[in-house]
């Protein structure tokens, strides 16, 4: 990830070990359209993880070890960069 500020933050109720590095905090950055390319039109929850994996920097393995209260959270901050239909 770069070093530019972060969109929104979670601080994981529940660290993650990832080798010899343990994950306390996944920091987000704004998505861009290529970001959302592999969505379908009605995407499920494991296509919001895979957003939100590429979002913070993360592989996949990473994220399917947070814990399920962390995983929801993750899920709720990339559907916050989505606009609500009026």
């Amino acid at each position: 990830m770069s070093d530019a500020t972060p969109a929104a933050e979670l601080k994981l109720a529940t660290p993650v070990q990832h080798g010899s590095e343990t994950i306390e905090v996944l920091k987000l950055r704004k998505p861009l359209t290529k970001d959302l390319r592999p969505l379908s039109a009605q995407p499920t929850f494991g296509d919001l993880l895979s957003v939100g994996a590429r979002l913070c920097d993360q592989p996949d393995s990473v994220i399917d070890k947070l814990d399920v209260g962390d995983g929801i959270k993750l899920v709720e901050l990339v559907g916050g960069f989505f606009p609500v239909p009026s």
